[in-house]
C-alpha cells in the first residue's frame, strides 16, 4: 500500500479507502487505523515529522506527536472508529482532560471525526465522509 499523497498533498480518498479496508475486515482495532492516520498526517506538510507512540511525557502518552525539526508542537489521540470523540466515556474522559491541560495543540480522532483543541479550547469537529 503506498503512502498517501507522496508529495502531492492530502489525499482524503486514499485515506478513506485504507480505513474502509481495515474496518471491512471485521478484525480491526484502534491500532489498525494508525498507519493510514500516520500517512495522512505526514501528507499535510513535508517538513512535518510524525511519531506514532512517542515516549511518555508530562501529560501522558498520546498516540501521535508532531514536530518540526526537534520542536514538538502538536499531539493526537486516536480512538477506535466506533468511539464518539466528542462525548467520551469512562477513562477516556479523564485522559482527555489531562491531555487538554498538557498539550496546547491537540487532535482527538476516531479516524473519521477530527476534533481540534487549541490551548484547551475546542475548535471545530471535522468529519471525513465520502
Amino acid at each position: 500500500m503506498s503512502a498517501l499523497g507522496e508529495g502531492d498533498g492530502v489525499n482524503i480518498s486514499q485515506y478513506l479507502e485504507q480505513v474502509r479496508a481495515q474496518y471491512g475486515s471485521g478484525h480491526a482495532t484502534e491500532h489498525s487505523y494508525r498507519p493510514a492516520l500516520h500517512a495522512l498526517f505526514e501528507s499535510i506538510d513535508p517538513n512535518l515529522t510524525v511519531i506514532n507512540e512517542p515516549k511518555k511525557s508530562e501529560g501522558g502518552m498520546p498516540d501521535f506527536l508532531f514536530q518540526r525539526g526537534d520542536v514538538p508542537f502538536g499531539w493526537a489521540e486516536a480512538k477506535d472508529i466506533d468511539k464518539d470523540v466528542i462525548r467520551l466515556k469512562g477513562y477516556s474522559v479523564e485522559q482527555r482532560r489531562r491531555y487538554e491541560k498538557a498539550y496546547p495543540n491537540l487532535i482527538y480522532t476516531n479516524g473519521v471525526d477530527f476534533e481540534f483543541i487549541r490551548e484547551g479550547e475546542r475548535g471545530t469537529c471535522q468529519e471525513f465522509v465520502q
